[in-house]
């Protein structure tokens, strides 16, 4: 039986330099993990004028990044086997960039929004998954809060 697990993200200030990652997650080398949905939102007030946010596999988990402890649906649940990285310490070197994505999405003007891919996203043992954002033309930089749930 698999466990859910929360997992939250978010830029702790205005991204310095776009792209930029929001979440970073790494399977286990025992367990695949599965993305439910991605919550996306902003953080701050400034005036989105239009970003391309995105989720993929980065080959390479970078450098910083702050801990994140994975969030157990149930209170009974074991400890995630799975690793996440969050951008309230920002990444000093960003993790690669995707080659293909899983998702992307352009947005004009948004306070918040939710996917929710119709089978489940899988992220194999030992490999990555991000969610970054690409662009950012806002005149001042959006910072970012990404939820995920996560099977494993």
């Amino acid at each position: 039986m698999s466990d859910m697990y929360r997992v939250i993200g978010r830029h702790s200030g205005t991204p310095a330099a776009i792209p930029s990652t929001i979440v970073l997650l790494v399977a286990g080398a025992t367990k695949r993990i599965w993305i439910h949905e991605i919550q996306l939102g902003s953080s701050n007030a400034a005036a989105l004028a239009g970003a391309e946010v995105s989720a993929g596999r980065p080959t390479t988990s970078g450098t910083g990044g702050a801990a994140y402890t994975p969030l157990a649906g149930d209170p009974a649940a074991p400890a995630a086997i799975f690793t996440a990285l969050s951008a309230s310490t920002a990444f000093s070197a960003e993790p690669t960039q995707p080659a293909t994505y899983d998702w992307r999405m352009g947005l004009d003007a948004v306070t918040s929004y939710i996917y929710t891919p119709k089978t489940p996203i899988l992220v194999a043992v030992s490999t990555r998954f991000a969610v970054r954002v690409e662009t950012d033309n806002s005149a001042t930089k959006v910072q970012w809060t990404c939820t995920l749930t996560v099977e494993e």
